[in-house]
């Protein structure tokens, strides 16, 4: 696992190019489409954040969440097959912050099982 200032990935919709940007340093989210950018802020003090934007004349619903694990999803505001639905904007960064708290409570399970085997004297 190497460290990236820069996360990016692209998508499609609608025959519109999506480009996503996450800085870890700054927390900076931002989401540009064909290349002219449309929404970015900083995530530093607000885990929670929705936003509509408009995609072709079509509203579509931003939601990014970081605060225990990464969640940032584009939805149409109305279902419907002609308008996709893109899951997880950042695959990458949601699949660190996964492994992140596996490591996380792996590690303090077993804090806890020694620190209850030593003062139960077990150990």
């Amino acid at each position: 696992m190497r460290f990236e200032l820069k996360q990016h990935k692209t998508h499609l919709i609608d025959n519109q190019k999506i480009d996503v940007y996450y800085n870890r340093v700054t927390t900076r989210f931002s989401l540009s489409i064909n290349q002219q950018q449309v929404y970015s802020r900083l995530l530093v003090l607000s885990p929670w954040r929705k936003q509509q934007i408009l995609i072709n004349n079509t509203p579509y619903n931003l939601t990014i969440i970081w605060f225990l694990l990464w969640r940032s999803s584009l939805t149409p505001t109305q279902q419907s097959d002609r308008h996709p639905t893109i899951i997880e904007l950042l695959p990458e960064r949601r699949r660190k912050s996964i492994m992140i708290a596996i490591y996380l409570g792996l590690i303090s399970s077993i804090k806890l099982t020694l620190g209850i085997l030593i003062y139960s004297n077990v150990i």
